[in-house]
């Protein structure tokens, strides 16, 4: 029997506007847009005319992947915690290895002191 709490669990997934061309590497940046098409800046990825191809290889647009980023955490959960529960894994392995460098370092100068 599954519990339909578990069907809720989703990991919280981060947009961050930037499309990468599996074909050739070029990224679609929305914030930025595409001159050389025009594409004005600020136009979602989804809203690109159906004629739009990728200024560098000419892919279609079915080859962009979204440059996702995946919060550490589920999606329920992302309003505990003081915003701690919104950081990805790398800003969250940042935080705790820095904090205990820095307290190493801390505790470490008590030997030079008179």
């Amino acid at each position: 029997m599954f519990d339909k709490k578990r069907l809720e669990e989703k990991f919280a997934v981060l947009n961050t506007g930037i499309y990468e061309c599996r074909s050739c590497g070029y990224k679609y940046d929305e914030a930025a847009g595409d001159p050389s098409y025009p594409v004005p800046p600020g136009l979602p990825f989804g809203k690109l005319p159906d004629d739009w191809r990728c200024p560098m290889c000419s892919a279609a647009k079915s080859f962009f992947d979204s440059k996702s980023v995946e919060i550490a955490g589920f999606t329920q959960n992302q309003q505990f915690c003081s915003g701690g529960n919104s950081l990805t894994s790398g800003q969250k392995a940042v935080l705790i290895y820095g904090s205990l460098f820095l307290f190493f370092g801390l505790f470490l100068s008590g030997y030079f002191l008179p």
